[in-house]
């Protein structure tokens, strides 16, 4: 008896195992899975609107629930879709104020970030297919927040130089 209320004493003093990116988001987000149509994206959200510039596109809706412990009040939430059209990213939108916040909880959670470009104000964290990253954006009236999950391990498409017009 002694013995197993040893073990079972050295587990609870055993440094925990942080939680990776790819462990929380490689299935997907907010109900959605990475790959899933923007058709099946929109019957999850039928307030969704599509969006496009050129051949990106991205349905975005108004959304209020708390992601991060953080309060958002009819912020965007927007679906992006890789060019065979299956969902590779979503983006949450917060308030400026949102930024060193979520600056240091994910530095929490996740450890040191990338910069990509010391003129820029986006930070990413990435562990496999999976990254997030935060940025400062343009909004209609100054700054805002945007966090984004991506992943980046779907099945690329078949491709030759031919149908690429390489040939």
């Amino acid at each position: 008896m002694r013995v197993l209320l040893g073990v079972i004493f050295l587990l609870f003093l055993s440094p925990s195992k942080a939680t990776t990116i790819t462990e929380l988001f490689s299935d997907g987000v907010f109900g959605t899975q990475w790959g899933d149509s923007l058709e099946t994206v929109l019957a999850k959200y039928p307030k969704a609107k599509k969006k496009n510039i050129s051949d990106i596109v991205w349905l975005e809706l108004k959304d209020s629930r708390k992601v991060f412990e953080i309060d958002r009040d009819r912020q965007r939430l927007h679906f992006s879709f890789d060019s065979e059209m299956r969902l590779s990213g979503v983006g949450v939108t917060f308030d400026t104020d949102s930024y060193i916040t979520l600056t240091n909880k994910l530095t929490t959670m996740f450890g040191d970030f990338e910069k990509p470009n010391m003129a820029s104000a986006t930070l990413v964290w990435k562990h496999k297919e999976t990254s997030i990253s935060l940025a400062l954006i343009p909004a209609t009236f100054g700054m805002e927040t945007m966090l984004s999950v991506g992943y980046s391990g779907l099945d690329k498409p078949e491709s030759d130089k031919k149908s690429l017009g390489f040939n």
